[in-house]
């Protein structure tokens, strides 16, 4: 079964700031701040993240946008971005900590139940599975677009004598 979550194009950009911070989620995950007081909510919050594959999409994110970051950043060296996604996929647990916190902000335990009827749907199970397609060609659409927004504004900076480094 390939992983897919309810996470959006757009979330993902969020989560590589939420792994970039890795010692404050260990910091909070140790603190309790990240746990979810409503044991039984929190069972949902725990089966609705397994069956949308939540954790592995994420980290799967993240480690696809890793090349981008390598190249963004020439002056970091390679071992840290190696080390970084290795720990990244160890901290697991604290990710699924931290994401359970955060649904348990946004949803009840009856909006939780609700979701998880529908993932288990047919529909639903469509949606799981169609998902990472869907993920992988948004971004690339989104990629493309950028290109061409980049291009514009590049192409506006030169007619009006602005030249940008390279």
């Amino acid at each position: 079964m390939r992983p897919s979550t309810l996470v959006s194009p757009a979330l993902l950009l969020s989560l590589a700031a939420t792994i970039a911070i890795a010692p404050d989620v260990r910091a909070q995950s140790q603190a309790g701040t990240a746990t979810v007081r409503d044991s039984s909510k929190a069972v949902l919050i725990r089966q609705l993240l397994k069956e949308v594959h939540a954790v592995d999409l994420s980290l799967t994110a993240l480690e696809t946008s890793l090349p981008a970051q390598r190249a963004a950043n020439p002056r970091i060296p390679a071992v840290f971005w190696d080390r970084f996604a290795a720990l990244a996929r160890s901290r697991a647990p604290q990710l699924e900590d931290v994401l359970a916190a955060v649904y348990d902000r946004h949803f009840t335990a009856d909006e939780l139940r609700q979701l998880l009827a529908f993932y288990r749907s047919p529909i639903g199970r469509k949606m799981l599975e169609e998902q990472p397609g869907i993920l992988r060609e948004s971004m690339a659409a989104g990629q493309q677009w950028g290109q061409k927004v980049g291009a514009e504004v590049g192409e506006q900076l030169a007619a009006e004598g602005i030249r940008i480094q390279p």
